[in-house]
């Protein structure tokens, strides 16, 4: 291997991070972004006293982080936390797998949404249309309608704000809600954590999502000030250095990503429905999961019309393929 193993704990708690350093390491060489992954490894380990786990999801990145994590603690623990909700590529590539734990929801994807509502347009305006609907005042409520004021310099931002173009989803006739995610992999991760004292390593990166990289300035990559304390290692990989260390080192890979998908995640998952994309995706290729999937209902509404109410109300000229 061309990295060093021996590498040195740069820095133990978390940090805050300027954009100008952030973007210097985005352009770092795939070499130095492993280095700077094995340190951040390292870290968590020493912070953990090496009571810590990698949180496999059976995805490419989880894959590649517990392959680095094995060349510095080759009996670390991997735990996937199965959300009823995963593609059978991923489900058989946890099972060929070798050292994986399984933890199981005491719920199912179908049980969430019909207590909760729908996981529509993404988990941060999943999560603001689901605070307006049950505001009980009308600070919380301009909060979400209008976004943040800066209180340094007074400015409007957009920040915290539903967008536009589903505010329509306020006053929709079903309930929409990030809350899948916490209880079928959230939830049942804390509670590992609690009972066997371990620190999770998590293989997500900063550019997935606007709040992975908001949390990132103040963090870096071990978040160990936090209230759910984590490591990020992989914060700043991008996919073309995901798949050239995949490449080059030959290390085994879910299947899903040769039947063409960029991502996997869990499979019916509605944020980034006006994409279309998944959904279509799983129609051609799991026809009965789509079927049985699309059934599912809130408040009498089925998650096939919530798609198409969130996708015209939403004025998208992109067709919701439930013809």
């Amino acid at each position: 291997m061309r990295w060093k193993t021996n590498v040195i704990i740069k820095y133990f708690f978390s940090v805050e991070i300027t954009r100008e350093q952030l973007n210097e390491r985005l352009s770092w060489s795939l070499d130095q972004k492993i280095d700077h992954t094995l340190v951040t490894i390292e870290n968590a380990l020493s912070y953990s006293d090496n009571n810590a786990y990698v949180s496999f999801s059976g995805g490419k990145d989880s894959t590649i982080l517990l392959y680095l994590a094995r060349i510095i603690k080759p009996d670390i623990k991997a735990v996937f936390f199965n959300t009823t909700n995963e593609f059978p590529e991923i489900y058989q590539f946890i099972k060929d797998s070798e050292g994986i734990t399984t933890i199981n929801p005491n719920t199912n994807l179908r049980k969430v949404i019909d207590k909760c509502g729908f996981p529509l347009v993404s988990k941060e305006q999943a999560q603001y249309i689901r605070e307006v609907r049950s505001a009980k005042s009308q600070k919380a409520i301009d909060k979400r309608m209008n976004g943040w004021v800066n209180t340094k310099t007074g400015e409007q931002t957009t920040l915290g704000k539903i967008s536009n173009k589903w505010q329509h989803l306020i006053n929709a006739p079903f309930d929409v809600s990030e809350k899948c995610c916490f209880y079928l992999k959230k939830q049942p991760a804390i509670k590992f954590e609690k009972e066997n004292k371990l620190l999770p390593i998590i293989g997500t990166s900063v550019s997935e999502s606007k709040m992975r990289l908001l949390k990132y300035y103040h963090t870096g990559c071990n978040a160990f000030d936090l209230k759910r304390p984590a490591s990020y290692p992989l914060s700043i990989w991008n996919d073309t250095d995901k798949w050239n260390f995949i490449r080059e080192n030959r290390i085994p890979y879910s299947g899903i990503y040769d039947k063409g998908k960029t991502q996997t995640g869990c499979m019916l998952c509605g944020f980034g429905c006006w994409k279309r994309d998944n959904f279509d995706f799983i129609k051609q290729n799991y026809p009965k999961h789509f079927e049985i999937g699309m059934s599912y209902k809130n408040n009498g509404v089925t998650y096939a019309d919530a798609i198409t109410f969130a996708l015209e109300k939403g004025q998208t000229a992109i067709p919701f393929p439930n013809e």
